[in-house]
């Protein structure tokens, strides 16, 4: 059940706010077409929901420290006061 278990990687998804809007147009659908009683509003709502369900399959873009990439932000000062972080005294 690889679909419905979470993923704890603590940070979001790049496609959060997608899913979030995708969901909002798909329960707007939904209620109007059980309000409406509209068959053909209820199924749009279901496809609408699908492709949001289907954005957490696609693959997610790895940071860029995990690529190899540097930082360019990153200044000398900050390595050394992240050494400094970690070290003991």
């Amino acid at each position: 059940m690889g679909l419905f278990r979470p993923r704890r990687s603590g940070r979001a998804s790049r496609w959060l706010e997608w899913k979030v809007r995708i969901f909002a147009v798909g329960a707007v659908l939904g209620l109007a077409g059980i309000f409406l009683d509209d068959r053909i509003l209820v199924i749009a709502a279901l496809v609408v929901l699908a492709v949001g369900a289907g954005l957490r399959l696609l693959p997610e873009e790895k940071e860029p420290r995990e690529r190899g990439e540097v930082d360019d932000q990153e200044t000398p000062d900050d390595a050394d006061v992240e050494r400094d972080e970690h070290s003991t005294l």
